[in-house]
């Protein structure tokens, strides 16, 4: 599909074992058609403020205004956009999605579509969302994902993608994007901003967005899923295996009363041999979480 300039216009006329609990989620079905501002509590923010590109024979409302994202309806539009396998302006879901068109003119696109507040839970937290270039002819749709927990100001956000993403550039079909967030977002409010960084292309579309985490589990589910002891019982030495990779930052072992007796930093064997006859805590401390479990010093 052909571009349209504004100037010619004005003369013419983007698996995991355990189940995951949705923090946020958002398919933009809610928000007025052609929106480029005032979008729930999304923040869109053009920082190259340049002109945008249309359709030759197509208008919709806001069409070629300097803009960040739009809530773009491809039913809505005068006439409405046909769709084939090399464009496709069409909605993953529903009728509507987050669309960023190209700037028309160098520096081009440096647009910001940026999430409500969202509180992370305590581990395993997962940004996935689906994106597409709308145009297979103009099929290089660079983007970057970042994280604050300062606030909207781009200048807030730190880049937890690698490299400039393209947004499938042979087609015009729909990818999944998903980003693990580093433990050290656990628990805290922040902000997830997509940022749109595509040189003369055409249209770069967001839909289904979601924020999901792991549920907590209890410290001795977590020790299972994650570690084995042995030998258990045991009379001299206790062999920790980590099974998913996590490292060790102490481990401490405790009688029942809850008195700890030992603590070691790192150690994948503890000696036990000085302990008395019983049964014991073993408490392993990683970023991920504490596991407890037990087991007999004979």
């Amino acid at each position: 599909m052909k571009k349209l300039l504004l100037s010619a216009m004005l003369l013419g006329a983007i698996t995991t074992a355990k189940a995951q609990t949705v923090i946020f989620e958002d398919s933009f079905e809610t928000y007025t058609n052609f929106a480029i501002s005032g979008v729930g509590n999304w923040t869109l923010t053009d920082v190259d403020l340049k002109t945008t590109y249309g359709f030759s024979g197509t208008t919709f409302l806001n069409a070629q205004s300097p803009m960040a994202f739009i809530v773009f309806n491809a039913t809505a539009t005068a006439p409405p956009l046909p769709s084939s396998a090399t464009s496709n302006w069409s909605a993953r879901t529903g009728d509507k999605s987050m669309i960023c068109f190209a700037a028309t003119s160098a520096p081009w696109n440096n647009d910001w579509l940026i999430s409500p507040q969202v509180t992370l839970g305590a581990q395993g937290n997962v940004v996935s969302f689906w994106a597409k270039s709308c145009d297979a002819e103009y099929g290089n749709e660079r983007f970057k994902v970042g994280i604050s927990t300062t606030g909207t100001a781009p200048g807030n956000f730190t880049i937890i993608s690698a490299g400039d993403f393209v947004a499938n550039p042979s087609t015009a079909e729909w990818v999944e994007y998903t980003y693990t967030l580093d433990a050290t977002y656990n628990n805290q409010p922040v902000y997830i901003g997509i940022n749109c960084i595509s040189q003369d292309q055409f249209g770069f579309a967001i839909d289904d967005f979601k924020v999901t985490t792991t549920p907590t589990a209890s410290n001795e589910e977590f020790f299972k899923e994650n570690f084995t002891i042995y030998p258990n019982p045991t009379a001299d030495e206790l062999n920790i295996t980590a099974t998913n990779g996590l490292e060790f930052n102490e481990i401490a072992v405790f009688d029942l009363t809850g008195r700890k007796v030992k603590s070691f930093t790192n150690n994948t064997k503890i000696n036990v041999s000085d302990l008395s006859t019983g049964t014991y805590l073993i408490e392993i401390k990683t970023n991920e979480g504490n596991a407890t479990s037990k087991f007999i010093k004979k």
